[in-house]
Parts: structure tokens; sequence; C-alpha cells
């Protein structure tokens, strides 16, 4: 029986997991870290990092390196890695399919089928690009799986009694909350709410802007605006937020941040959880609305919920935990890790589908209501551009609904049925997922021609549209995963796959691809040394310089064999030379730091 894996795709970290003898585990990589950070670089040399390696030269090189894809996921959006751009289901595709190398090489077998999961609150266009992001990654996405029905799935509370639990989900990029009922085997969703746009990453850009003021403030100087500083703020941003969730305080130190004078600036605070919660707080209450409005929803009140989970790794924050168990008036729980159970709960979906013995059986809801532009009469005439909702948000999926229309003039020859999903009275205040026309009708009074409009949403959250005219029976569909979300064609897939299939190929002939591999683990010690801050300030600047120069003329080396490819060998002596020196003093820096170097020959 062929193996299927459950993914969780997130935004800061990605996490994959598969089925043994009908109980969920987390496939760790070869030195048993559990989680791959989303993060997708190239060196200064074009090898593709992913993980942990990219993470730790993005604030060093943060033009190289691509994080928080996943908020970009369904929209028109490029990204430059290198010398091409790639769309977010490409980025997200190099994460999955290191994912996929990962479980192949733990579980011995070719792994060819995958349950990824999404937010509950994801769009449809969301949805289809991460479908799409596995199909590029060589993946067969058995089912796009809501986050938070996937984490209940993880929970076994098997009972007599049916149990509602609420399931409160806050990770890097996105919120989701759901109301979920549990009967035996039986996990049905009752209700979802959340936010697409709030995570993680927008409390440290909230504390990033903390430290920027604060920096004003002691030198009277402004952060400089460049890109890597930024980084380097965002980045001490995070560390300290990790840090006050098991701290009352921590100290913030970045040197070399800016200069008056001769006079090199640096920031140092000691920042207190206090702070911290202040400037979260006014988000947080966001998520506060959300449990209210899923509860509403679900005709439930807080008394009413037997369990609270919370899930995603952003749920650390102790503020968190309080707000939430003061919300609802009881403590939640988070005895399975909050950043593992979304992918254990996938795994156990993924058996489910390839026919292994799991007890689980889902019913899931869809987040958004479905519907279409029409007109309604009123007294003073017809009403146009309203929305006519055909599926009302938290419908239990899969589910098919049909609703009868008429025209609206004497003769008219076509109507144009316009699909939308959203909760605004006001057809063109929601998302458009497309439009399609029926056009012949015969010629009768308004009224006289009638059309029933039918939507079928499947597991997938895949939704088709068909219009069917009462009187001829002529009919005209609408598929929205082909039409209206931009997907890619066959063609494109093929080109992406191929293209990132090569980014992971490394030509073993390739004197010089062989060389780089000894400069990136290089660079990636002097990379993790600072990220250490464990080295003194003045050090840690020449550190940085010397890695400036080296990426400098790497990319210069690089640049010289993609002119003349046929001639790698022509590059100069002289180049060869600075870039041997540069990379000499970098060992030499490092074997003074303290830190154990590779005995393979760097040159």
């Amino acid at each position: 029986m062929a193996k299927a894996v459950g993914i969780d795709l997130g935004t800061t970290n990605s996490v994959v997991a598969a089925i043994d003898e009908g109980q969920p585990w987390v496939i760790p990589d070869e030195t048993g870290e559990l989680i791959l950070p989303s993060c997708v670089g190239l060196n200064p040399t074009g090898k593709l990092l992913v993980g942990w390696e990219a993470l730790r030269q993005y604030a060093a090189a943060p033009e190289r390196t691509v994080k928080s894809i996943k908020r970009q996921m369904g929209a028109d959006h490029k990204t430059s890695l290198g010398e091409r751009e790639y769309l977010p289901q490409e980025i997200s595709a190099i994460i999955l399919r290191t994912l996929k190398q990962r479980a192949e090489a733990a579980l011995g077998e070719e792994i060819s089928q995958a349950v990824i999961t999404v937010p509950a609150y994801f769009t449809d266009a969301q949805r289809q690009a991460t479908k799409e992001a596995g199909e590029i990654a060589g993946l067969e996405v058995l089912q796009i799986l809501n986050e938070p029905t996937a984490a209940a799935l993880t929970y076994d509370f098997r009972t007599e009694e049916t149990e509602k639990v609420l399931v409160y989900d806050l990770g890097g990029g996105t919120f989701d909350v759901s109301i979920v009922e549990i009967t035996g085997d039986v996990t049905e969703v009752l209700a979802s709410h959340g936010n697409n746009r709030l995570g993680g990453d927008d409390f440290d850009r909230r504390l990033q802007r903390h430290l920027i003021d604060v920096f004003r403030q002691t030198h009277g100087v402004a952060v400089p605006d460049d890109e890597s500083t930024q980084v380097r703020l965002l980045r001490a941003a995070e560390q300290a937020k990790i840090g006050l969730s098991e701290h009352a305080f921590t100290t913030v130190r970045e040197p070399f941040l800016a200069s008056k004078g001769k006079t090199a600036l640096h920031l140092e605070l000691e920042l207190s959880r206090q702070t911290f919660e202040e400037l979260l707080e006014p988000m947080l209450g966001e998520t506060l609305e959300a449990i209210d409005r899923a509860l509403a929803d679900a005709d439930l009140q807080a008394s009413d919920l037997d369990r609270v989970i919370l899930v995603g790794g952003s749920t650390r924050i102790p503020l968190v935990q309080n707000l939430v168990q003061e919300h609802l008036g009881q403590a939640p729980i988070d005895s399975i890790q909050p950043d593992l159970c979304v992918a254990l709960g996938a795994a156990l979906q993924a058996g489910v589908l390839a026919g292994e013995s799991v007890d689980a059986i889902l019913v899931d809801v869809i987040p958004h209501s479905l519907g279409i532009a029409a007109a309604v009469e009123t007294p003073l005439g017809p009403l146009p551009g309203l929305f006519s909702t055909i599926i009302p948000r938290n419908s239990v999926i899969p589910v098919s609904r049909s609703e009868v229309y008429s025209t609206m003039v004497n003769n008219q020859e076509a109507v144009e049925v316009e699909v939308f999903q959203g909760e605004n009275p006001i057809a063109k205040e929601n998302v458009p997922l497309g439009a399609f026309r029926i056009e012949n009708l015969p010629p009768r009074p308004a009224g006289g021609v009638q059309l029933e409009v039918h939507f079928d949403f499947d597991h997938n959250g895949i939704l088709t549209v068909t219009a069917t005219e009462k009187g001829k029976g002529q009919q005209s569909s609408l598929v929205v995963n082909d039409a209206a979300t931009n997907r890619l064609s066959s063609h494109e897939l093929k080109a992406a796959r191929a293209e990132i299939e090569s980014l992971f190929e490394l030509d073993d002939g390739d004197e010089q691809a062989k060389v780089s591999l000894s400069q990136a683990e290089l660079l990636d010690q002097a990379y993790s040394l600072l990220d250490t801050d464990t080295i003194p300030p003045e050090q840690a600047e020449k550190l940085r310089q010397v890695l400036k120069q080296v990426e400098a003329a790497m990319s210069e080396a690089a640049a010289v064999s993609e002119v003349a490819v046929s001639e790698a060998e022509t590059i100069s002596t002289e180049n060869h030379q600075r870039l041997s020196q540069l990379l000499q003093e970098l060992e030499e820096l490092l074997h003074a730091s303290g830190s154990t170097m590779s005995d393979e020959d760097l040159d």
C-alpha cells in the first residue's frame, strides 16, 4: 500500500508526518529536527538553501532569501530569487519537495500523495495555489484540509457523549478559530472564522517598530532604512518575542546599527514582557472578536464548550493563553506541541484517504458564503448588484445547493452569472470568483425565463457552478479552480516542476559546484556564529565585513562563469586568489572565535 503523508505548510515553519500502525508521528530530518523553517534562499554561488540554512543567511543576505511566502499564496505576486522570479506556489513547492525528500529518506519509499493543510479562512484562490504547489513538488494532493480541523483530529477525545471543542489556531502568519463537535470517531466542524493576515510575523514587526523608536529616542538618530539593517532588527524582535515567552525580561543587543560622526551606535535595552504585551494586546483583541463570531455562528455560548485547544507557535505567548482563558472561562489545552499537531492531524486524514486502518471520520465546513450577483424587486423598482447567497458559510462539505432566478427585462437575450465569495450584501464588495454567460434566451416578458443556478462544492474546496435555462434546457458552467483563480496550465505546471527539479540537482562533474559546497559550509558556520550573539561586538562587525567581501568575490566569480559557461576555467587568477585569501581570513576569524571548522580544503 502506497504511503501518504500529512503536511503542515506553515508561514514560519513546516512539518511532515505519517501514520504507523494507526498512529501519527512527525518525521524528523537526518539531524533529528522535526520542524523545517519555511525559508528558501540561494547562496552566493547559486546553491539552493532550504530551511535552517536559508534562515541562517537571512539577516546577512535578505535579497537572496524568501520568508513567509504563505502570505502571498493565491496572489499574482512574484518573488525574485537569483536571476529568476518565482510565483508563491513555486517557492512553496521547494519547501514541499524538501519535506517529500525527508519523508522518503525516513520511510525508505517514494512518496507521491499528501494531505496539505491551510488556514480555515483561506480563499479559493489560496487553496488552489496550495494545491498547485503540491503538484509542482511532485505530489498528488489528496485533500486540502483546514488547519484547525486537522488539529482537532489529533486530540483523541472519544467518549460516549458528544463534546464541543473550540480550536484557537494562531501561527506565524494566519489566525483561525473553529468550533468542532466530536462524537466517537466523527469530528464535525460547526463554524470557523479568522484572519489570513494576523500572526507571529505581525507581532515581530510591531516589536521591530518599537525597537526603532527606542533607538531614535536614545541616540537622536534614525535607524538606516536599508534592507539588511531592518532584517537584523526584525530578527532581534523575533528572538525577543521567543525569550519573553519564558522570561519576564530579555536583553536586546544589536551592535553597529548606525553611526554619529566616527562613533558607532548600538541598540541595547532590557525589554519587559509587560511592554511587549502592551504592544500586542490590540491585535490579540481581534482574535477574541473572532471567537465570539464563531460561537454565534455555531449558536453556542462559551459555557457550552467542553474543551479549548491551542494550536500554532504563537500560542506559546503567555498573554495569548491568559486572554483566551479569561474570555472563555476555562483553561485551554496545549498538551500536544502546538507546532506539530496540525501535521499529525493531516497524517491521520492522509491515512484515511490512503486506505490505512485509522479510526477517524472528518466532517468539515465551508468558511465563506458563496453566491451570485442578482437584482431584487423593491417598491422603487429592481435593485441590481446585490449578493444572493446560495451556499451559506459554515455549511458542511461536500455540499450542493440550487436557486432559481428570472430574467429582469422583456425579451432579455442573455444572462451573465457573476460568482462571488464573502458576506457583504453588495456583491462587488465580496471576492469575485468568475463569471459566465447564457445566451440566446427565448424572447419572453420580464420574469418569463427561469434559470436554475446550481453550486457544487467538493471536499477539496473546488466549486463548480452550473446555470440551466429551464425552458430549452441550455446550460453553461464554471469550475472556479480553473477559471477564477488563475490556475496554471498543464504546460506551466510542467515547466515549474522542471525548474524546481533543476534547483535540487547538482552535477557531480562540475568542480566549481563542488567547491561551492565547502564554501557554503564555511559561510553557514559564520552566519550561525553571528546568530548566537556570543562574540564581542567588534569581532562580530569584522566578521560581517569579511562576509560581505567574500560574497562579493563569489558573486563576481559566478557572474564571469555565466557570461562564458563553456569557458568557466578562464576566471581570472587574480579573482580566484582574492577569493581564497578572503575565505582563509574568514576561517581564521572563526577559529579565533572558537568555531569548529571542517578539515576540507576550501580552495
